[in-house]
């Protein structure tokens, strides 16, 4: 099956979510748009549909004549995100230990494996990547559309906020430990059990959450600045 061929607008939204996600662009950050234009040698137009895009995404909030500034949720907005994401998370477990297919478990075992090779060698980019990728292989071996999809919109929102407690977590043996248990109750269809274990890891990540949050700075107020800076 081919990879979808994105649009432009697309093009440039990617390349933007990306800084977002990873924290290149900081919350409450203004998009600097004539920048980006000539970063990625495109006009305002495409960067503006980009935009749009980004705020149906909710990563960004877009004001009238003052451009674009980076989504930056409070501690209660955060913890309503994280609360239906769990659930979410374990709702899914439930139905991939019903639903999944040999392929899936091979891809949550592929991800284990690249897991296991990144925490050895302290690349915690790496043990992020695999991490996810191993979440959201639960997620597709659920095979329910609508669910697949809600995660979808909730797991972009919160994927910054994943990423820097992972990245700045003091201790995350724990966590990485646990994968192996949940891919275990998956191979064996115990749907009361992974949701338990689903429970009791996705507890731990909204402790290392809560860390990288109480530690963030308050980013600067720049929508005062000139928009085509």
């Amino acid at each position: 099956m081919r990879d979808e061929v994105l649009s432009l607008p697309q093009q440039v939204a990617e390349y933007i979510r990306y800084q977002i996600i990873h924290d290149i662009l900081k919350p409450g950050e203004r998009i600097r748009e004539r920048h980006i234009a000539e970063t990625l040698n495109v006009s305002r137009t495409p960067l503006r549909d980009a935009l749009q895009i980004l705020a149906m995404e909710r990563l960004v909030e877009l004001h009238p004549n003052r451009g674009a500034t980076i989504v930056d949720p409070d501690t209660q907005e955060l913890s309503h995100m994280l609360t239906v994401y769990s659930e979410l998370e374990v709702l899914a477990g439930r139905l991939a230990a019903r639903h999944a297919t040999e392929a899936d478990i091979l891809r949550l075992e592929q991800c284990s494996v690249e897991m296991d090779f990144a925490f050895k060698r302290g690349d915690r980019a790496r043990y992020f990547a695999a991490n996810q990728g191993f979440h959201l292989a639960i997620i597709k071996a659920s095979h329910n559309p609508v669910l697949i999809e809600m995660h979808g919109h909730l797991n972009i929102r919160l994927y910054r906020i994943r990423y820097l407690a992972v990245m700045n977590a003091s201790e995350w043996k724990v966590a990485a430990s646990e994968h192996g248990s949940l891919l275990e109750a998956l191979r064996n269809r115990d749907g009361d059990l992974l949701a338990e274990l689903q429970t009791k890891h996705l507890n731990f990540a909204w402790r290392l959450i809560q860390a990288a949050e109480s530690t963030r700075p308050a980013p600067a107020n720049r929508l005062l600045e000139r928009q085509d800076d």
